[in-house]
C-alpha cells in the first residue's frame, strides 16, 4: 500500500574520504579510497588494511561521538528552522553481537554527543542497535512521527568503527576481513553520517517513498544458509509502498562490502522479485571507497544519494537502497528525486 513520502532536507558525512558531504561526494563519484596499512596484524603477521579517519588524539567512545557531532553539525547548517532540543534523534549503533556493543557504551556515546552539541536531545530520542540495517526501522519510526504531526523534523545519526583490537580479532578469527590469504572479506572502516527528515519537501531534495524491513534466517557464518527470503520480503514491501512502475527504478545503492554472502543474497532477492528490469539495475557501492562502516552505512548512502540524485548530471531519479546486518535484519528503501528537486 502506498505511503506518503518523507523528505531528506539536509545531510552530513564524516568518513575516510571526506570530512564533509561535499568532499565525500567528490571522492565517491571519482571512486577514490584512502585505504592504508594499520597497526593491526593478521595471525600470520601481515598488516590489516583499514579506512581510517585522520585523528590520533581521540579513541574509544570519545572518537565516535566526535565524528557524530561533526556529521550532525554539518547537517544542521542546512536546516535553519530545526530546533535541536525539540527534534527526536535516532542514533544508529552496531548490532549487539559485535565486541564492545553493550548498552552502557551506547548511552555514553549518546551523552557525549549531547555534550558536544551543547543541548539535551528530545526525550523521544533513542538508540537503534541494528548495525547496517538499522536505517529501515529508524525511517519507519521517523515516518510515523512525521505523519502523525508529533514532530516537525527527525534526525537520524549513524556512527560506527571497526578499528579496535577486539573487533579486528573477532573478524580475523571468523575469516571475514580482506587480508592476504582471504579475498572474501571486507576492509574495516569508521564513519558517521546524519540525515534531517521532514514531511515537507524543499527544492533539490530526495524523497523516501518506501521502506521495507524483514528478517532473514540465513547467517554469514553458514550456520543457516540464506535463501534471500528476508531481503525479498523487504524489497517487495518497499516497492509496494512506493507504488511506482517497474521501469521507474534505475539505480541500486548496495551495502555490499566485499563478502560474497551478501552479494549473492542481494542478487537472489532482486532476481526473485523479478519485476521487469529490476535485476539489471546499475549498482553503486560505498564500501568500495570507505570500507565497512556498519551503522553509519545507511545514513551515508542516503546522504550521498540526496546529493547525487538531485544533481544536473544525476545517473537517475529513482533508486533502491538495501542493507543487511549479521543478525538477520534486512532493510530496503525506495528513493525518488522530488519533482521540484532541481539542483
Amino acid at each position: 500500500m502506498a505511503q506518503p513520502p518523507i523528505f531528506i532536507t539536509s545531510a552530513g558525512v564524516c568518513c575516510a574520504v571526506g570530512m564533509s558531504l561535499a568532499a565525500a561526494d567528490c571522492a565517491l563519484r571519482a571512486g577514490m579510497d584512502h585505504f592504508q596499512e594499520s597497526e593491526f596484524f593478521t595471525h600470520a603477521g601481515d598488516p590489516v588494511r583499514v579506512a581510517r579517519l585522520p585523528d590520533i588524539e581521540r579513541w574509544g567512545n570519545e572518537r565516535l561521538a566526535h565524528w557524530a557531532s561533526l556529521a550532525l553539525s554539518e547537517c544542521l547548517q542546512e536546516a535553519a528552522d530545526l530546533e535541536l532540543a525539540h527534534t527526536p534523534v535516532l542514533l544508529l549503533a552496531a548490532e549487539r553481537e559485535r565486541p564492545h556493543t553493550h548498552d552502557d557504551r551506547y548511552r555514553d556515546i549518546f551523552a557525549r554527543l549531547e555534550q558536544a552539541m551543547g543541548v539535551r536531545f528530545d526525550p523521544r530520542s533513542r538508540i537503534v542497535a541494528k548495525g547496517r540495517a538499522g536505517l529501515g526501522p529508524a525511517l519507519q519510526a521517523a515516518r510515523a512521527w512525521l505523519a502523525e504531526g508529533q514532530a516537525r523534523h527527525v534526525l537520524i545519526v549513524g556512527v560506527d568503527s571497526y578499528l579496535d583490537a577486539a573487533t579486528i580479532n573477532h573478524y580475523l578469527t571468523a575469516r571475514r576481513l580482506l587480508v592476504p590469504g582471504n579475498s572474501d572479506g571486507f576492509i574495516p572502516g569508521e564513519a558517521a553520517a546524519a540525515l534531517a527528515l521532514s514531511a515537507t519537501p524543499l527544492d533539490a531534495c530526495l524523497a523516501v517513498c518506501g521502506v521495507g524491513v524483514a528478517d532473514e534466517p540465513g547467517r554469514p557464518d553458514g550456520s543457516v544458509p540464506s535463501r534471500a527470503r528476508g531481503l525479498s520480503q523487504a524489497l517487495r514491501q518497499a516497492l509496494d509502498e512506493a507504488s511506482a512502475p517497474p521501469d521507474t527504478w534505475t539505480l541500486r545503492f548496495s551495502d555490499q562490502n566485499g563478502e560474497s554472502f551478501f552479494a549473492r543474497e542481494a542478487s537472489h532477492a532482486f532476481t526473485r522479485v523479478s519485476l521487469e528490469g529490476l535485476n539489471a539495475l546499475d549498482v553503486i557501492t560505498t564500501a568500495d571507497c570507505v570500507g565497512e562502516v556498519g551503522a553509519a552505512m545507511g545514513p551515508m548512502m542516503l546522504a550521498w544519494a540526496s546529493r547525487s540524485l538531485t544533481a544536473p548530471d544525476a545517473p537517475g531519479q529513482h533508486a533502491i537502497a538495501h542493507l543487511a546486518n549479521d543478525e538477520g535484519t534486512r532493510s530496503v528503501i525506495a528513493l525518488a528525486r522530488h519533482p521540484r528537486g532541481e539542483a
